[in-house]
């Protein structure tokens, strides 16, 4: 079953001035995990990612954005919160996960106070500062391409287990 992070977006961005997509819009370090995750081919295919912005609300890594700079503040949370909850909540609707990671400051956990489907779901939420945080997503990252590789490779052996048999019975 698939998995869900959602990561607040970083002061730290590419200026490029045209749109770029939102996981290269964005430049620090929880999406420096990511991106370096997905050069060495060890990010997860079925783990999905939702972005929070400031400016954009809830956002998928696709999602071409042009350079800003807001902070998300209580007030801005309290704008976002309506809108980023039921957006979350739809999302939720349309695919079934697992695990739900939530790798987001305080302010940020504000925006998704009204989503009712998130709290239907297994949920693990980032504590500490952000080096600590940015380690547990890492390993939440990790522990799950870990345990489907396993499970990919258990699948793979039985599979020739089965044919190796099967040939010798034909």
């Amino acid at each position: 079953m698939s998995r869900l992070l959602i990561l607040a977006c970083s002061a730290r961005k590419r200026l490029d001035r045209s749109a770029l997509p939102a996981i290269e819009r964005y430049d620090g370090v929880n999406f420096r995990v990511l991106k370096k995750l997905q050069r060495e081919h060890a990010f997860p295919h079925d783990l999905d990612v939702l972005i929070l912005s400031a400016k954009y609300g809830l956002l998928r890594p696709e999602t071409p954005i042009k350079p800003y700079d807001l902070k998300m503040t209580e007030r801005r949370a309290a704008e976002l919160c309506a809108s980023v909850s039921c957006d979350l909540d739809r999302h939720l609707q349309e695919k079934k996960y697992g695990s739900v990671f939530v790798n987001l400051g305080k302010t940020y956990l504000n925006t998704l106070a009204l989503s009712r489907n998130l709290k239907e779901c297994k949920v693990q939420y980032a504590t500490g500062g952000i080096g600590s945080k940015m380690k547990q997503m890492k390993e939440w990252i990790l522990r799950y391409e870990t345990t489907y590789t396993f499970r990919r490779a258990i699948q793979r052996h039985r599979d020739t287990k089965r044919r190796s048999t099967a040939s010798k019975t034909s």
